[in-house]
């Protein structure tokens, strides 16, 4: 089978479709992964062929980030993303065609839609890939993932459904009439759904089934990317060495001042008595002078560093929440947008972290107090634990590609 994977976003929204293209091509399958072309290397270095479309610009990100930051409203966040998107997924077009037509299957996630119009313009079928709740009407929760009950949800969904189209189809027709289709309507939707298979990729421990999700959709459980055995630096293998630190770090999460941020953060951990990995993330978090039990760290493997944390306060991004829930650790989210508010949500009802808290709210007196939570709560932490256990069970991947198999064996 020849497999096309697309994916769209930041890196935390790369590493499980890096991970599904490893086990494809672990069984035998050929794999063509299409991303921007700043995630070359790190494709590369994991063994994934590699594609890569035009680097947004960096300033365009930043802007990007800004104006998310400035606004709480989901559907304004909703419709910003989508202008960003969609001039970059137009351009992307002929080649995703072009890869589309020689390829059994295209697998992509939602917001994909130049590789959903691609493979429909090419007549290749495509698989969606969900890391929360799919954007689809359903009995059990509405379309903030919040449970309405069963006629609040469905008027919920109907409500949105509108609001969305309203928001989005335009900005979003130029992708979908690019690949010589005619325009759809409510693109976001259908863009999201696979008439022959969805993958929801999280743990049916940490996302239960909805009762109206058809037999196309399947949980799988995780992807974990595994990728080549991670070094740390001397001093950071040293600094976490003697006790599981406090970790916090928000991702890809920007346009915020920075620098007033890190100062919440250094007041709330003040006299704390523990040691903190303060990872700087896009934002840049971090000062010039750090008391000697913060450890300014860039980028360093969530599945290393949280195996050895105590608990981790993070953006809320659903492979960030997938790696706490693996290793068995206490969180707490601070969302910005997207699912970041679900996966804040989630964590709180499965009872392995507080209720999470929007980044516009975020205090050194309120940090403080979750850390302390996080740190004494025994049932939070024996839950967490727990959980974890019942994640590394999981064989997210296999299961994935046997249900691609499946499902497509008659094309290959």
């Amino acid at each position: 089978m020849r497999a096309l994977v697309v994916t769209v976003g930041s890196q935390g929204d790369l590493q499980p479709f890096l991970a599904l293209g490893q086990r494809l091509l672990a069984e035998g399958h050929d794999v063509m992964f299409s991303a921007s072309d700043s995630y070359a290397a790190h494709a590369e270095a994991v063994g994934v062929p590699f594609s890569g479309r035009p680097t947004v610009d960096e300033a365009e990100v930043e802007e990007y980030y800004t104006r998310l930051a400035g606004t709480k409203d989901k559907l304004r966040q909703l419709t910003i993303t989508v202008e960003v998107l969609a001039r970059e997924q137009r351009a992307a077009v002929p080649e995703l065609m072009a890869l589309a037509g020689e390829a059994d299957v295209v697998i992509h996630p939602p917001l994909a839609v130049a590789a959903v119009a691609a493979a429909r313009a090419v007549g290749t079928p495509h698989v969606s890939v969900h890391h929360a709740w799919p954007l689809r009407r359903a009995r059990g929760y509405g379309p903030t993932n919040i449970d309405f009950g069963t006629i609040g949800n469905a008027l919920a969904w109907s409500i949105t459904g509108l609001a969305v189209r309203r928001a989005t189809d335009k900005s979003l027709n130029p992708v979908v009439t690019t690949a010589g289709l005619p325009p759809w309507r409510d693109i976001i939707f259908d863009a999201s759904h696979s008439p022959r298979l969805n993958l929801i990729a999280t743990s049916p421990h940490t996302l239960p089934r909805d009762p109206l999700f058809g037999p196309t959709y399947r949980t799988t459980g995780y992807w974990f990317l595994d990728e080549p055995e991670y070094v740390p630096p001397d001093d950071l293998a040293a600094f976490v060495a003697d006790e599981p630190p406090v970790v916090i770090g928000f991702g890809s999460n920007n346009g915020f001042d920075s620098d007033a941020v890190t100062e919440q953060l250094l007041q709330a951990v003040r006299g704390l008595g523990r040691r903190v990995v303060l990872q700087s993330g896009w934002a840049k978090l971090g000062a010039e002078e750090l008391p000697p039990n913060i450890f300014l760290a860039d980028f360093v493997p969530h599945g290393w560093l949280y195996a050895r944390a105590a608990c981790v306060v993070h953006h809320g991004g659903p492979g960030t929440a997938a790696a706490a829930f693996r290793a068995g650790i206490p969180q707490a989210a601070v969302w910005l947008q997207g699912d970041q508010l679900h996966w804040g949500r989630r964590i709180a009802q499965l009872g392995v972290g507080p209720p999470s808290r929007n980044h516009h709210a975020l205090n050194a007196r309120w940090l403080r107090g979750t850390i302390d939570r996080l740190l004494t709560d025994s049932g939070m932490a024996d839950r967490a634990r727990a959980l974890g256990a019942a994640v590394r069970e999981e064989d997210g991947t296999g299961v994935a590609v046997r249900a691609i198999e499946e499902v497509f064996a008659a094309r290959y």
